[in-house]
């Protein structure tokens, strides 16, 4: 009779500590599903709450060269545009660079800004889809274009800025100078389907550890009663 209660008292336990480990791996999976999720969407209330910042152009001249849009989306592509007078904006730089004080130039800008210059778009948060400092392309009137496509990774506020790699010459000697032409800060609304679709495999591979276990566990308890 006491070798009944006692084997009875064991499954018990068994049962107990089955239901336990299964609880573990469940209540891992809703904290690995649920609370990324869950910061994904408030990110885009936030971000909805949230208005465009104009475009703000760190060298001064106008901003009607350059390309955005006002509103952008998580993972959805948007295209980015620079049309410049190259020759123009070097004589700028170089009337500015001339008339300034000692200590006073345009972001560290000295000698002779070269036309020919480069441009790259940057920014935390954002894909493009070829980075790095871009050559001119030659368009009509001597103006150069640059086109990016530019995707958001993650919602929330970001930034994204246009800059441009001048070559300057002074003193007999060529210098690198990367300044900043423009920035513009979005609010990026959050995607919450397209989120679901890019993370659909570790959701299935983390779905998938609860019922390997529940298949272990019971295999486990058949090998106990035999």
């Amino acid at each position: 009779m006491r070798d009944s209660e006692t084997e009875t008292k064991a499954n018990e336990d068994v049962k107990k500590d089955f239901g336990f480990n299964l609880l573990m791996p469940v209540a891992l999976l809703l904290v690995l599903l649920v609370v990324p999720f869950s910061i994904n969407t408030f990110m885009h209330y936030v971000a909805k709450s949230n208005q465009f910042n104009p475009l703000i152009m760190k060298i001064p001249i106008d901003h009607e060269g350059i390309t955005i849009p006002e509103t952008v989306k998580q993972y959805e592509g948007f295209e980015v545009s620079l049309n410049l007078d190259t020759q123009h904006l070097a004589d700028l730089l170089n009337r500015i660079v001339s008339m300034a004080a000692e200590g006073t130039s345009i972001q560290g800008i000295a000698g002779e800004v070269s036309p020919n210059m480069r441009a790259e778009v940057v920014g935390e948060g954002f894909v493009v889809d070829n980075p790095g400092p871009q050559e001119q392309l030659y368009n009509y009137n001597n103006a150069t274009s640059w086109t990016w496509y530019v995707m958001p990774e993650s919602s929330g506020d970001h930034t994204l800025s246009i800059r441009l790699h001048l070559m300057t010459h002074g003193n007999g000697q060529q210098e690198l100078k990367v300044v900043d032409l423009a920035q513009a800060s979005f609010s990026v609304k959050a995607s919450p389907l397209e989120w679901l679709k890019r993370h659909m495999i570790w959701i299935i591979l983390i779905a998938a550890i609860p019922a390997a276990f529940v298949v272990y566990k019971r295999r486990y308890a058949h090998r106990g009663d035999d």
